[in-house]
């Protein structure tokens, strides 16, 4: 038969098979282990899918066996070592359903105990004094792994750069880590050199010194890279990444960074990548075709969320369909037709005569996103109103304008109770001046 053999210094303690949920390495950040969990998941997987393995403390060798057992009238395999019965069956760990698991495990607590080494193909099985030995039965899926080890550890791997201080947002205890990017395998996470995730559509592999992982040691989510790519595209720490990114718009990277946040500062580069292509808004590509075609530079779309951070840092960056933020509002100029300025003329004059006054400018706008129907500039004293707007009414125009006046009269933002009262109040005083009766 042939094994993939996992060896380390030192003599595993029989009590590390036994006890469930103890661990020496939780607070030691140096160490991959946790949950105290991993060795009796690896025995049960292994024993439950009938996989031969071997284990060897110095010349000592540990046996497992099982011995059956009934609760409520259900029958379990109990596993023994060594003769004695532990806490655990051949149950445990029933959501893994990979033969990798158990080499992920072994190997990582190899790994944490010092030297380690791993070798494939090995018939021989040889104690030694002073060592743990752990042989495995090279199964087929095994030995897939072995030939495409570098999509499940990063140990050994050499990134193509790292940024040393990235937000991560919700990916781990600290916000902020430094980030390893390497050569794509399987776009695969890893966490301390461990696989923990992967996605077939990343153009990256991502390294990690943590990440939130459930007891099977996958990530808690699968959707965790949107603030890290983000803000590495913000902060430009590598231009091939950004631009490869950009020209692959199916890629989990480029969907990812859509509603992400950017901590970090955006980099001047930006403005220089601005000069150098056509920056086109993604969800208004439609509307500057004719640019698109004539443009003799390369055309690159940046999704909205993300083009409006960078705005926010860097006003002076060229991208069609971005002219101006209000909040966090994209807003271009539209061109105003005789009909729209007929209704809006014929709705002030209406909100007039029932005893409503707004005295502030307004401009007729195309936002970047079709859902706005109207947008106050409180600091400006500036109302904008959605060219879509004009299609949907006199009344839904009249009550834009009420809303976003209310807003600038007030100072309150949108679904607040403060700006709710305050509406109350307006129209009810309002109500009293057009009536001339009063509470």
């Amino acid at each position: 038969m042939k094994y993939i053999l996992i060896e380390n210094e030192g003599e595993i303690e029989i009590n590390s098979f036994e006890l469930i949920g103890a661990s020496t390495k939780r607070e030691d950040d140096t160490k991959i282990g946790f949950f105290g969990s991993g060795l009796k998941y690896s025995i049960a997987y292994m024993m439950r899918k009938n996989i031969s393995f071997r284990v060897f403390s110095g010349r000592t060798e540990l046996i497992f066996t099982t011995i059956p057992e009934t609760l409520k009238d259900q029958s379990f395999d109990r596993i023994c070592i060594n003769g004695k019965p532990t806490s655990y069956t051949t149950t445990m760990g029933p959501t893994w359903d990979e033969d990798w698991f158990v080499l992920r495990e072994i190997y990582c607590n190899a790994l944490d105990e010092g030297t380690c080494q791993m070798q494939k193909d090995v018939s021989a099985v040889a104690p030694i004094a002073g060592m743990t030995r752990i042989y495995i039965e090279s199964t087929p899926s095994l030995d897939q792994i072995g030939r495409q080890w570098e999509a499940y550890f990063s140990v050994d791997r050499k990134p193509l750069w790292t940024a040393p201080s990235i937000y991560t947002g919700y990916l781990s205890p600290p916000d902020w880590q430094p980030v390893e990017v390497f050569q794509r395998t399987a776009g695969t996470m890893y966490r301390k050199g461990i696989r923990v995730n992967t996605n077939e559509t990343a153009l990256y592999d991502y390294g990690f010194g943590d990440v939130h992982i459930n007891e099977d040691r996958t990530a808690r989510t699968a959707y965790v890279l949107a603030d890290v790519c983000a803000n590495l595209m913000a902060t430009m720490v590598d231009k091939a990444y950004v631009l490869n990114i950009l020209r692959n718009p199916s890629s989990y990277e480029y969907r990812a960074i859509r509603s992400a946040n950017v901590k970090g500062n955006a980099s001047q580069e930006w403005l220089d990548l601005s000069q150098q292509f056509l920056l086109i808004l993604d969800e208004q590509s439609g509307r500057y075709t004719a640019e698109a075609t004539k443009s003799r530079k390369e055309v690159l779309y940046i999704p909205q969320g993300f083009a409006r951070q960078l705005f926010k840092e860097l006003p002076e960056i060229q991208i069609l369909g971005l002219h101006k933020m209000v909040g966090d509002v994209g807003v271009e100029p539209a061109t105003v037709t005789p009909k729209m300025a007929q209704l809006l003329k014929d709705v002030m004059k209406t909100l007039q005569q029932i005893g409503y006054e707004s005295s502030y400018e307004m401009q007729i706008v195309e936002f970047d996103s079709k859902d706005i129907l109207g947008k106050a500039d409180t600091e400006l004293q500036l109302i904008y109103l959605s060219h879509h707007i004009f299609d949907l009414g006199k009344k839904e125009i009249a009550m834009t304008i009420m809303e976003e006046t209310e807003h600038i009269n007030s100072g309150y933002s949108d679904e607040t109770r403060a700006f709710q009262n305050h509406l109350f109040h307006s129209w009810l005083t309002t109500m009293e001046n057009f009536h001339q009766k009063y509470f």
